[in-house]
């Protein structure tokens, strides 16, 4: 069973995660608002991935999940990718 001092760790890993994907998102939306700054895609790009990993590494836990557990996170990974990559294509050729 888990103490009182676990589930309190838990909860601010937790929350804390969850305020800096919130600070990145405001991030984000300000620097999106502002006009005239350069290197826009890229910036936001950056903070994107920031957010994915701290939701891989934080909410899902993927350092410590077994093989089993990232081998689908990966999977899930690829197969959006593809499907990305397949709505991309018809978009950019028609």
């Amino acid at each position: 069973m888990m103490g009182a001092s676990e589930h309190r760790d838990i909860v601010l890993g937790a929350l804390r995660i969850w305020g800096a994907l919130l600070a990145l998102g405001a991030a984000s939306l300000a620097y999106a608002l502002i006009p005239g700054l350069p290197w826009k895609p890229m910036a936001a790009l950056a903070i994107v991935l920031v957010q994915a990993a701290l939701v891989l590494g934080g909410f899902m836990r993927l350092r410590q999940a077994s093989v089993l557990v990232r081998m689908t996170a990966l999977v899930g990974i690829v197969w959006l990718s593809f499907l990305f990559l397949m709505a991309f294509g018809d978009l950019w050729t028609r």
